[in-house]
């Protein structure tokens, strides 16, 4: 989302994503739109930086719940019915546990069907789980920026903690997203995570057809929630869609 709305004109130094749910809420809601006309079955909100701690950097610490049930309500209204809303949470409320609080109880209260927390170190995870899993029932996924050699005992660790489902987002391309699974596959019995990014404003490009490619192998290591971080859009959405389709005749 953050990629996609500095197409739009954001400027991260004055401005940040999860205020233009308020402000530029129609821009989001187009942008999720797309994400479903292109076969998404999942819409993640707009809320990656949508906590107190991020979001004093612009006197905004107190909109905390009215920023995350504005995003909700976004993108519910563009899955529409037989598709699930996932509250994304990122990183930056882990110095402050209660942050992390604040932000899950406002996306659980506005009806998401699952908590996703990305782009997270291990031990931000280990405070996101710690902080969350005794207040919700809702499923717990965790999406790591990278993980570490100590695999196994740290896939073990997250899902003893009540992690639901394992995996990582922002690597550049599917390569390391398929070296991830091989690494997960087998480890934990949770289902697993995969969001490469396509490249960041002024990089190269992942294209979709590469996306597309890496879904057979990724099913067959157990990956279960395939998606995309930074520089995807709807094309990408798109590609996946019929890889997996075919995977579903199949079975």
């Amino acid at each position: 989302m953050g990629t996609r709305l500095i197409a739009q004109g954001l400027d991260l130094e004055h401005d940040d994503p999860a205020l233009w749910n308020l402000t530029q809420p129609e821009t989001v809601a187009a942008i999720h739109e797309r994400d479903v006309a292109a076969g998404s079955d999942a819409i993640l909100t707009n809320t990656f930086g949508a906590n107190r701690a991020w979001l004093a950097r612009f006197a905004c610490a107190g909109r905390v719940v009215e920023i995350n049930r504005r995003a909700v309500a976004l993108a519910r209204q563009a899955a529409g019915r037989g598709r699930f809303v996932l509250g994304c949470l990122g990183p930056s409320a882990a110095p402050q546990p209660e942050a992390y609080i604040e932000q899950a109880m406002a996306l659980a209260e506005a009806g998401v069907d699952a908590l996703l927390f990305e782009t997270h170190r291990v031990e931000q995870a280990e405070v996101a789980l710690h902080a969350v899993r005794a207040r919700s029932e809702l499923p717990l996924l965790i999406s790591l920026a990278a993980w570490p050699d100590e695999t196994e005992r740290t896939a073990r660790r997250l899902v003893d903690l009540g992690a639901s489902a394992l995996g990582c987002n922002c690597q550049a391309g599917m390569g390391p997203m398929l070296e991830m699974a091989r690494r997960l596959a087998g480890v934990a019995a949770v289902p697993l995570i995969t969001k490469p990014n396509a490249g960041l404003p002024d990089e190269p490009r992942a294209s979709p057809e590469s996306f597309a490619q890496a879904v057979p192998a990724l099913l067959d290591l157990g990956v279960r929630l395939i998606g995309g971080c930074c520089g995807t859009t709807e094309a990408h959405v798109a590609a996946l869609r019929a890889p997996l389709d075919a995977a579903k005749t199949r079975t």
